[in-house]
């Protein structure tokens, strides 16, 4: 309790007047910048010593709730009260805790402005959550990052979380983090100030972004020294060091990290919780905007040449405080101006030339254009081919008020909060979330702090449990539909069937379906509309307008194994087999993925020599055996330290793992890695558990037998576009093709 509250606690029970010295009517009685139900407690307590007409015997409850100026606190005063709950104007401040003024170039810093140093949130806590810290540390803020995370050989994976795990798709980069304390060079790949140039776009700064492994800070302003510097260490020291070096991505020298000239990224508070955001082509610019300045590194200057710290830049940036961003030259320009933001209505001035951020600046709960930004973004790469401001998901027509043709009642985009409906979060920025069957990802978040899937918010019961959680307006799952039951002796379709197997058939947009780097490690990617088609049972069909997922049996949140919607990302790359003195064992062989730098000494800019396109379609790509026997000979080569790169080179290309094989009469051979034991990634999986549909797009809706319930049940003619949907399981075989699987083969569900 402040001093003031204490003193108030006193005086209500004495009456006796005391002076005041907030200016009037601010309702922040605590002085900690923000009006709430603890300052909602000292205002009853006002109303009772006043009234209409009556003016308090305190003037800390004249000057602090008296919001119309009449000498009383009455219902007026409390109807103001209600209306300004929230943040008062926040003074903005740089990282030396400064205040901002409209003049100022210097950097925003969130810890400062929205910290303890502002008497308000406690940033170090709040940054300790997975939003910031993304699997560096637990549920609790303990630091867990250690080689082998996952306890099945793969030493380069390091946490369960975006720093730290390796995935061969699009979302991993192929790339591995480099360990705190490596051995050799050839070991190093990723490192910190690598993942925070190319990866921080996306996250919330702080964390990795902020803070080495050992809890310092990389480089810190104030005393200008690194955090090694701390432990007596020199640049020549932290070489093999995954949080103070820099890798080259060519040729694999090493550098000191210019932590210095970048700056770090602190908490980026706004990114999430800025109100109104700025939309271009279904892109969110903030995020755009903060990671083309992160990408900039050290080369980033201001109109007039100066050095501008990028790391340290890209929060303000992203807030669109600037009058010239320009990464499309050389060197890159970011000139800041809070001068937009004063022009935007964003910042008010806090006396002395100090800026302050109006309260209607900021949001909570985020809104939803922040977390589609990031998470299924509507740009080159979507992850998913989900689509969320979209009149055909149910979820969105509901929440936004689509569903009547009352166009005043409608929430606006910019206003939509349905992402924290379902996933809600703690203090710690953790957020409930499903899981995955193929990618271990801070499990213990799997269903947790209430988070809400379709059988959360419908069923009346779980687990034979009253569902407390269930959302209020959610209509009951239909008793008479048999698709809907369980039958007590366990039968029925919602045995094996999730509740999106159907209710979300097919997705929206398209979306990248394979990521092959095997050929010099740079991205070649295919998309959903080359390789998949409207027709479920016809890729090729000339129909890209939408594309069929997976079925793939995952955790449900009650425990039980059933099918949902999965995007199967394939991923081709080059590994290094060790059979671990075991050839007639696979369960404790180790493919180690090859690092993206050492192919690239190989290979250079171009292919080896006799890598065609088979398949005519303008890409490049290693499918024909002698293809494969010239890259494995190659990499049995040295990188730029003199190691061999791989021992035992093997290409892994969706189910496949491809070996050098002299008994084999082309040369090489292969073995599907599924159920041998090895720890191979050959997919990232994204899950399609949004885009929920109306009833009339559900699978079997159309009762009559050959539309509705055949649309499942054909186990004799095998053309159900539900089970016999071709799957992609290999982009191409020897001749460019690409291979395909139905889920009846993949999954063994063949119903009667």
């Amino acid at each position: 309790m402040s001093c003031r509250s204490t003193v108030l606690a006193v005086v209500v029970l004495s009456l006796v007047p005391i002076a005041a010295a907030l200016p009037l009517g601010t309702g922040d009685f605590d002085e900690n910048g923000f009006i709430n139900r603890f300052d909602y407690v000292f205002l009853k307590l006002c109303a009772t010593v006043s009234g209409p007409g009556i003016e308090p015997p305190i003037a800390i409850c004249r000057e602090v709730f008296d919001m119309d100026g009449d000498a009383d606190v009455d219902l007026i005063d409390f109807a103001a009260y209600q209306r300004i709950q929230g943040h008062l104007p926040i003074m903005l401040k740089d990282a030396l805790g400064n205040a901002i003024t409209v003049d100022s170039t210097r950097p925003y810093s969130g810890r400062q402005t929205c910290g303890r140093a502002s008497g308000c949130h406690d940033v170090h806590q709040i940054s300790n959550g997975f939003i910031h810290q993304q699997g560096r540390t637990d549920a609790d803020g303990h630091m867990v990052m250690n080689d082998d995370f996952m306890g099945d050989g793969r030493w380069w994976v390091r946490s369960a979380g975006m720093f730290g795990r390796w995935s061969g798709g699009g979302g991993g980069l192929n790339r591995q983090t480099a360990g705190k304390h490596n051995m050799n060079e050839s070991e190093m790949d990723m490192t910190a100030f690598y993942g925070a140039s190319h990866c921080g776009g996306c996250h919330a700064g702080g964390g990795g972004l902020e803070f080495d492994r050992d809890g310092l800070r990389y480089y810190d302003e104030s005393t200008g020294l690194f955090g090694y510097e701390l432990l007596g260490l020199q640049p020549q020291d932290v070489l093999l060091d995954g949080d103070y070096a820099l890798i080259d991505d060519d040729d694999g020298s090493l550098h000191a990290a210019p932590w210095d000239v970048t700056g770090v990224a602190e908490p980026d508070c706004l990114l999430c919780h800025r109100r109104h955001r700025t939309g271009v082509d279904g892109l969110d610019m903030h995020r755009e905007w903060r990671g083309a300045i992160l990408a900039t590194t050290t080369e980033l200057v201001d109109d007039v040449g100066h050095s501008v710290p990028a790391f340290a830049a890209a929060a303000t940036a992203g807030q669109g405080w600037f009058t010239r961003l320009d990464v499309g030259v050389a060197p890159p320009v970011l000139q800041l101006d809070y001068a937009v933001g004063v022009d935007r209505g964003e910042l008010v001035p806090a006396g002395d030339d100090a800026l302050a951020l109006d309260r209607d600046f900021l949001v909570r709960p985020p809104r939803d254009r922040i977390c589609w930004g990031c998470h299924l973004p509507g740009g080159f790469q979507n992850k998913r081919g989900a689509v969320w401001f979209d009149e055909r998901d149910i979820h969105y027509r509901k929440f936004t008020n689509r569903n009547d043709d009352v166009a005043a009642n409608d929430v606006a985009d910019d206003d939509a909060d349905t992402c924290n409906l379902c996933h809600p979060g703690d203090i710690n920025h953790n957020f409930g979330k499903g899981n995955s069957p193929y990618t271990q990802f801070r499990n213990e978040l799997d269903w947790a702090l209430g988070f809400r899937s379709c059988r959360e918010c419908r069923l009346t019961e779980i687990n034979g449990q009253p569902n407390l959680i269930r959302h209020p307006d959610a209509p009951d799952v239909p008793g008479e539909t048999f698709v809907h039951n369980q039958e007590s002796d366990g039968r029925g379709p919602m045995v094996t069937l999730s509740c999106q197997a159907c209710h979300v058939p097919f997705a929206l947009k398209r979306a990248v379906i394979v990521t092959d780097r095997s050929v010099t490690g740079d991205d070649i990617f295919y998309f959903t509309d080359d390789l998949l088609s409207a027709n479920p049972l016809d890729p090729a069909d000339p129909d890209k307008s939408t594309w069929y997922p997976s079925l793939v049996f995952k955790t449900d949140s009650d425990g039980a194994q059933r099918l949902f919607p999965q995007k199967q990302e394939i991923a081709v790359y080059w590994g290094d087999w060790d059979q671990n003195g075991t050839p007639d064992d696979l369960s404790d062989d180790i493919i180690q993925p090859v690092i993206l730098w050492r192919l690239r000494r190989i290979t250079g800019a171009l292919p080896l020599p006799g890598v065609t396109d088979d398949n005519g379609d303008g890409k490049l790509e290693i499918n024909r055996p002698e293809e494969m026997l010239v890259y494995m000979s190659a990499l049995k080569g040295i990188d730029t330290y003199g190691r061999t790169v791989a021992s035992r080179p093997v290409l892994i290309k969706g189910p496949r793992v491809w070996y050098e094989d002299a008994a084999s009469t082309e040369g090489v051979n292969s073995f599907e890695y599924k159920d041998t034991g090895i720890a191979v990634t050959g997919y990232e999986v994204f899950g399609l558990d949004h885009n929920v549909l109306a009833k009339e797009n559900a699978w079997g809706y159309n009762m009559e037998p050959s539309l509705g319930c055949e649309q499942c049940h054909q186990a004799l003619q095998r053309k159900s576009p539900v089970l016999d949907r071709l799957v992609l399981v290999d982009p191409f075989d020897a001749h460019g093709a690409p291979v395909y699987a139905t889920v009846r083969e993949l999954t063994g569900v063949n119903p009667p």
